[in-house]
């Protein structure tokens, strides 16, 4: 039985439907039950595009333009001559960065524990967290809806030993996977950029099992970036009186269009109160802030000018930001992660599906 074929017995359903009476035909997943049809290709890595065709000119079709985009900015070049010894030693080196900058990656993932999990992660970008995650024995199921990031992590997962990973095309508001199959969902910065984060996170609390965790990272309102970066630009543009608020600061966000017109449409931000209520369906076991460096301020090459001032005292860039940013990434000093407590952009949570009733045999994590 091909692993593809044993996740449709398992734990794939139909998106359309909710069946779960997926058959695998030839390069096609079948649903036995309303009889679509989704294409497969498990000579790339399993990918399998499970995501609903979306309409010309919709929200959905945009996130899909904009996310290729950057695709093709932040990836395509390493997926290009990507080997197995060198995704080893990116992955390796992608870890000892996620280390330096105290990131949700390995703070809160439980990396130690993850051998033999089922972890679905939403939104891999280019499969670096998800390869992480494999190194250290997880069962990984990464869903993207933009085809071609779903692709380039399915390739990387297949370079790698260890349990068998797949990859999905896949909407993370209509998840293709049963009900309580999941140990962990992480997803680190990805569903506030959705269409409907809230049904996203409602998805999340169904597909885990019950006693199984969220870990997830989304935006912070009260921050150095938001405050000080993000609302200043967007009153000096404009782009605050032109668009609803996950519109204005999706445009202000995530960079700028290099291969089509489209900008980032959506980017929400929480606060401590608004991240409660988004979870409030699950146990908050613990909520962390990060991620601050000193040129979270609107001002001109304020970027270029810490970089450099940063390598002047004698500090260099950390290759491991290849895998997942594009380029080496000049990691916060001492003073930034202690600041990142307080004026961070990241809000790192951890939340627990109540055990309820059921009857659960995994030993907590």
């Amino acid at each position: 039985m091909s692993v593809l074929q044993a996740a449709a017995e398992t734990y794939l359903c139909c998106p359309q439907c909710r069946e779960q009476k997926l058959s695998l035909v030839e390069s096609t997943l079948v649903c036995r039950q309303c009889q679509a049809v989704y294409q497969a290709d498990p000579g790339r890595g399993f990918a399998a595009l499970l995501a609903p065709e979306v309409a010309e000119q919709s929200a959905k079709q945009d996130i899909q333009k904009w996310w290729g985009d950057l695709y093709a900015q932040l990836y395509k070049e390493t997926d290009d001559t990507l080997t197995p010894d060198r995704l080893y030693r990116m992955v390796d080196q992608f870890e000892g960065l996620m280390t330096a900058r105290h990131h949700l990656a390995v703070m809160e993932m439980p990396l130690a524990k993850v051998a033999g999990k089922r972890v679905l992660e939403i939104g891999p970008g280019g499969g670096g967290h998800s390869c992480l995650f494999k190194k250290y024995g997880a069962k990984v199921v990464a869903a993207d809806i933009t085809p071609e990031r779903a692709i380039s992590t399915a390739g990387k997962l297949t370079l790698m030993e260890g349990p068998e990973s797949l990859a999905f095309n896949a909407d993370g508001e209509n998840l293709p996977f049963a009900d309580n199959c999941f140990d962990i969902v992480y997803s680190n910065g990805v569903l506030h950029h959705s269409l409907d984060t809230d049904k996203c996170i409602d998805e999340v609390y169904r597909v885990l099992k019950p006693g199984g965790r969220a870990v997830i990272m989304l935006y912070s309102r009260h921050s150095a970036s938001y405050w000080l970066n993000i609302v200043p630009r967007a009153l000096i543009t404009g782009e605050m009186f032109r668009w609803p608020e996950p519109q204005w600061i999706g445009r202000l966000t995530e960079g700028r269009p290099k291969h089509g017109e489209t900008k980032n449409p959506f980017t929400r931000v929480y606060s401590a109160a608004q991240m409660i209520q988004a979870f409030r369906r699950f146990d908050i076991e613990s909520l962390r802030k990060s991620s601050f460096q000193f040129d979270n301020f609107c001002i001109p090459k304020l970027s270029q000018v810490r970089h450099k001032l940063m390598e002047l005292f004698g500090r260099q860039a950390h290759p491991g930001g290849v895998l997942v940013y594009g380029k080496s990434f000049m990691t916060e000093t001492r003073t930034e992660l202690l600041l990142g407590r307080y004026l961070g952009f990241a809000w790192n949570i951890v939340a627990r599906k109540s055990r309820g009733e059921a009857d659960v045999t995994d030993a907590a994590l």
